[in-house]
């Protein structure tokens, strides 16, 4: 039985995308799912936490098909602030459209790439 702490809360869904949030432990995942562009990154904007705290998250983008560089933009401004603040920034993807411009621009200080959820949690020490 799933309680309501850790049922998946689904924020918002639009035309070929969705973004949904749920717990695990100290760790907020956003599971981000289909196209992420231009006319997505505003309600992106709006649903990311503007000020985050110190807290763990971990970008769940291994259903993600394409994302564009407003949406990632948006994505770096959620790791400047985590990082600001204390906290901690992962992706979790091997999806080329994701990880090929992570790596070109040299967005994984902010952003590190894990292949999985499990695997960004391992590299702060956290039980998967």
């Amino acid at each position: 039985m799933t309680t309501d702490a850790t049922r998946p809360r689904q924020r918002s869904s639009g035309q070929g995308w969705s973004l949904a949030e749920h717990a695990a432990g100290d760790v907020t995942v956003y599971v981000l799912r289909g196209e992420f562009d231009l006319a997505v990154s505003a309600k992106l904007a709006d649903l990311l936490p503007a000020d985050p705290g110190p807290g763990k998250v971990v970008l769940d983008m291994t259903e993600v098909e394409y994302c564009d560089s407003s949406c990632l933009q948006i994505l770096l401004r959620l790791g400047t602030r985590l990082r600001d603040a204390g906290g901690r920034l992962a992706v979790a993807t091997t999806v080329p459209a994701v990880v090929r411009p992570i790596e070109l621009l040299g967005l994984g200080e902010v952003m590190p790439l894990h292949p999985t959820v499990a695997a960004a949690r391992a590299s702060w020490g956290d039980d998967a």
